[in-house]
C-alpha cells in the first residue's frame, strides 16, 4: 500500500518484531555476579558502575545494568579490598564480572585466633553471548 506525503506508513507486526530484534542488537548490558564456587560466601561486595547508585552483593546475588556502548568504570570492595576496573563495551555486547571474595591460605588460622580476617577481591571479565 502506497504512503501518502506526510503521513507515516503502516508498520505490520512482523516489521515491528524485527525492528525490536535490531534494537536489542544496539543495547549493551554488564552483568556483575557473585556466584563462583570459589568464593568464600561472606561479606558484602559493594559495587558501582559509572556514577550509578552504590549496590551491595551477597554470594549468589548478581547485578545487571544497560549501558550506552563507549568506556566505562566499575569500582568495587569488600570494605578492606578494592578493585578500579576501566573496560570499553561496543553495541550488542554484554559483560560479565564475576566477584568472587577469596580466602588468603592463612584466612582461617587468623579468623581462628581473631574471629575476623582479610578476603582477597578477585574478578573475572567474560564476554556472554
Amino acid at each position: 500500500m502506497p504512503h501518502l506525503a506526510g503521513s507515516r506508513p503502516r508498520v505490520g507486526w512482523a516489521d515491528r518484531d524485527a525492528l525490536i530484534d535490531q534494537l536489542d542488537d544496539l543495547r549493551a548490558f554488564v552483568t556483575i555476579s557473585r556466584a563462583h564456587p570459589q568464593d568464600i560466601g561472606q561479606r558484602q561486595v559493594f559495587l558501582r558502575l559509572d556514577q550509578g547508585d552504590r549496590v551491595p552483593l551477597v554470594f549468589g546475588q548478581s547485578f545487571t545494568a544497560e549501558v550506552r556502548p563507549g568506556a566505562h568504570r566499575l569500582r568495587m570492595h569488600n570494605t578492606l579490598m578494592w578493585r578500579n576496573i576501566r573496560f570499553t563495551i561496543e553495541l550488542g555486547e554484554h559483560l560479565e564480572f564475576v566477584v568472587i571474595n577469596k580466602a588468603f591460605w592463612w584466612t582461617y588460622g587468623v579468623v581462628g585466633i581473631l574471629g575476623a580476617a582479610p578476603l582477597y577481591l578477585k574478578v573475572k571479565k567474560r564476554s556472554r553471548v
